[in-house]
């Protein structure tokens, strides 16, 4: 491909562009300052405002409303209140006692709470706009590839990743150096990406981290995997679905779909589903969601979308769920694709479907008045049948959606050198469809499309849990109260993102992997944190958790085990808990 002839340049234009933002960064005006005046220097460049050079070619990037920069989320919005340090406490050892708030029972704690204000368009308290019809037309009649060429492997004999273990797990350190996204467990072996640099792709004993085989492929940047009767399935960034005998590692199928792939496949009934970029081939629509035979790859269905799939397909029942990076809840037959719903509803993480409820979370920015917007986020809830809304909960300020703010962090500067050595020197293509991304999720690199992983919402307990940018909010659903908040630890305007990967559930637990390098266990009733494990690596894709171990992917190209020495601990196998990303609960 073309863009691999301009990788290496790519690296060393990154590398000079590194030094300059160091000294850059030194200059930097404080968060603090003038916002105002800081706002009519972002005008003119948008990376730095005290930058001279000419702005980054961006043309893809959408125009953002500067108020975003002007007015900012309050203070105790922004900045938590830090858990204690030092988290070294082992199984059985009390930690520390974390900074828990317990939310009142209004919403409205104090005036300044961005729960009390409104958002910007009323509507966004409501379902957003039914677009079933309309989705239904796009498809009526329309066309799409019949088939795709192959990508190709090979094993590899000498296995490049070390291991280091000990009696509290092991550590895997992979050759990239590069983001690892959330391992995957299944029938007692551990399957890892390589990680966004990488074309390579391993396979462990999941208990004592013992190499079982490795590939190397066609395409880099393997997206997480998901099993199922002994085949293991896996996007590239570029650009190749691929199937692998999950024990041996010998190739069953693939396709090159299109580049670049920005989520994670799903599995269910047989079924592959996942999304590639069609770019310019159908007016409002940018991808293509299909449906793939698991043992063949024989294709079964394919319905046009408007964007990527965020995250990864939910697959529940007899139907697939998908919200796109722009926002929409798409809803189709796992049989045949028949288009159930469609609802554009600026909707920012994967659906959780409980019983009749979907629920996800939602940009609906907030209106300081005087044409000020402020973007923010809620919790909210779908009545499947109905499609009416059953909740609207926890809005509050979400810098960590805003591409302004995300310009200016350490995960865009980390996200931009990713991008550059795998080809993207010049920013995401235009079948990437980053505008889309950027204007709903604040993201607009290849390399953070396909790690977003945003505030999903895990119902456990007849509770809802969701890491809402540097913060765990619990909400009963019920009445859409807060129960309580902990704070994660880190400087969100700084390290960019949301600081803690989606949370996941073990053991009667709640398990939260955060940016600091930290894996807490937490009690759901009350917030407080029960045991916490320090990996000493930054982490932002959320853990597996199966047999007593945690594996946790990092985001410097490391695979860390925790032996938590509890077999109740287990059950969630991959990101999202199962093959089919339901986030459902096993106990």
């Amino acid at each position: 491909m073309l863009r691999r002839v301009f990788a290496s340049l790519g690296v060393l234009a990154t590398i000079a562009i590194g030094i300059w933002a160091a000294q850059q960064h030194l200059q930097d005006p404080p968060l603090q300052q003038d916002d105002h005046a800081f706002a009519s220097k972002l005008a003119s460049n948008p990376f730095s405002a005290n930058d001279t050079s000419p702005p980054i070619d961006r043309p893809w990037m959408p125009t953002i409303d500067l108020a975003t920069m002007v007015d900012r989320p309050d203070p105790a919005v922004l900045h938590s209140e830090f858990l204690p340090g030092g988290f070294d406490n082992g199984p059985g050892e009390n930690p520390p006692s974390p900074q828990v708030t317990t939310v009142d029972q209004k919403l409205s704690v104090t005036t300044d709470n961005p729960s009390n204000r409104k958002p910007a368009d009323q509507s966004q308290t409501k379902l957003g706009e039914d677009i079933t019809e309309q989705v239904r037309q796009l498809n009526k009649n329309a066309s799409w590839p019949k088939g795709f060429r192959s990508g190709s492997i090979e094993l590899i004999r000498n296995h490049p990743a070390q291991v280091q273990r000990d009696k509290n797990g092991f550590v895997i350190k992979l050759p990239s150096n590069s983001p690892i996204p959330t391992p995957t467990v299944y029938n007692g072996r551990l399957y890892v990406s390589g990680g966004f640099h990488s074309r390579q792709f391993f396979c462990f004993d999941a208990t004592t981290g013992e190499p079982v085989w490795s590939a190397n492929l066609s395409d880099d940047g393997p997206s997480s995997a998901v099993c199922d009767d002994d085949v293991v399935v896996f996007n590239t960034e570029s650009c190749t679905l691929f199937a692998l005998d999950a024990k041996t590692g010998k190739h069953l199928w693939s396709h090159w779909l299109g580049d670049p792939l920005t989520s994670t496949p799903a599995i269910a009934n047989g079924m592959v589903f996942t999304s590639y970029p069609a770019h310019g081939q159908v007016q409002g629509a940018s991808h293509v969601f299909i449906a793939l035979e698991l043992k063949s790859g024989k294709i079964l269905w394919q319905r046009w979308i408007d964007s990527d799939v965020l995250s990864a397909p939910v697959a529940v029942g007899d139907e697939v769920y998908a919200t796109s990076f722009a926002g929409t809840v798409y809803r189709f037959k796992q049989k045949d694709g028949t288009i159930v719903s469609a609802h554009r509803r600026r909707a920012t993480s994967a659906p959780t479907v409980v019983g009749e409820e979907i629920y996800c979370t939602q940009r609906a920015d907030i209106d300081k008045g005087q044409n000020i917007k402020q973007a923010a986020e809620a919790l909210v809830g779908l009545n499947k049948q109905s499609h009416e809304k059953g909740l609207f909960a926890a809005l509050r300020a979400a810098p960590y959606l805003d591409a302004k703010i995300q310009e200016r962090s350490a995960l865009q500067k980390q996200a931009a050198s990713l991008d550059a050595a795998n080809g993207f020197a010049g920013g995401a293509p235009p079948a990437a469809n980053a505008k889309a991304a950027a204007e709903n999720v604040g993201v607009f690199n290849v390399s953070t499309m396909q790690n977003f992983q945003g505030s999903r919402i895990l119902y456990f307990r007849n509770q809802l849990f969701s890491s809402m940018g540097d913060r765990l909010v619990c909400v009963d659903p019920a009445t859409g109260k807060e129960r309580w908040q902990l704070a994660v630890k880190g400087d969100m305007l700084k390290l960019g993102g949301h600081l803690a990967a989606p949370p996941a559930a073990a053991g009667g637990l709640i398990v939260l992997a955060s940016c600091d390098g930290n894996l807490l266990l937490i009690d759901p009733d009350k917030g407080t944190v029960r045991h916490s494990y320090t990996i000493k690596h930054p982490v932002r894709s959320q853990p597996a958790i199966v047999g007593g171990r945690i594996y946790a992917g990092t985001q410097d190209g490391r695979v860390v085990c925790i032996n938590t020495g509890d077999p109740q601990l287990t059950g969630w196998y991959t990101w999202g808990g199962d093959m089919s990303h339901t986030n459902a609960v096993r106990e």
